[in-house]
């Protein structure tokens, strides 16, 4: 979503089935994207099924997504559900919106991190909110 909000005013996120979208709404909102949430879309499929009728998953994708940008006028999509690698530049293509494939993204914050981490000394603020747990010794010395 963080990704998802640099690269456009509003998002649409495809899941595979309805029922997960309560779920999802609730961490946009605690991560405090729920302004920029264009829609979510449904596939009518769960993880098992993707598989199982590809032909069937790339074409209820597709229809998710024009939805998403015609309708609910998203300007970026992110992929909820695990894709096929690299699908989601031909989606970039055919559609002319970014689309996030949230696996891909994922590695590319840890590098982004590493990144930061090696070439400026920006680190996790320890400060509060994640801050490590204190340490207790146990009775034999021993750091719990």
């Amino acid at each position: 979503m963080q990704f998802a909000t640099t690269l456009g005013g509003s998002f649409s996120i495809i899941v595979g089935r309805d029922k997960w979208i309560s779920q999802m709404r609730e961490n946009v909102r605690k991560y405090g994207f729920a302004d920029k949430l264009a829609s979510f879309r449904s596939l009518g499929l769960g993880v098992l099924d993707f598989h199982a009728d590809p032909a069937l998953t790339v074409k209820r994708m597709r229809e998710g997504i024009q939805k998403a940008v015609k309708e609910d006028k998203a300007e970026v999509i992110i992929l909820g559900c695990s894709m096929e690698f690299g699908f989601f530049e031909e989606l970039q293509v055919e559609f002319g919106v970014p689309v996030i494939d949230v696996m891909l993204a994922s590695f590319k914050h840890a590098e982004f991190l590493v990144g930061i981490k090696q070439k400026m000394n920006w680190f996790t603020s320890k400060g509060l909110t994640f801050a490590s747990p204190l340490r207790k010794k146990s009775g034999n010395g021993i750091s719990l």
